[in-house]
């Protein structure tokens, strides 16, 4: 048990000394970080839009909408797939 312990002991010692001439041998880099600050970028707040703005984007909006109901809200399906389990 001892003379196992040893001869592993030493082959350990021999790995580590092959991997540090390895090692040894590698070039050398020079490693560049970069500091990046990531900001919320939106847009700036500006005037309210005009009523016949908002007036004509629902009527384009609503027009490319699959379905709607009667009072002009947007109609969606949802999940179908989990009512089939």
């Amino acid at each position: 048990m001892v003379e196992k312990r040893g001869e592993i002991e030493r082959s350990a010692e021999e790995i580590l000394k092959s991997f540090i001439e390895a090692a040894g041998k590698l070039p050398e880099i020079k490693e560049t970080y970069y500091s990046q600050k990531a900001y919320n970028v939106v847009r700036p707040d500006g005037e309210p839009t005009s009523i016949a703005e908002r007036t004509d984007f629902r009527k384009r909006f609503i027009s490319n909408m699959p379905s709607s109901d009667e009072q002009g809200r947007l109609k969606v399906e949802v999940a179908r797939w989990t009512k089939k389990r």
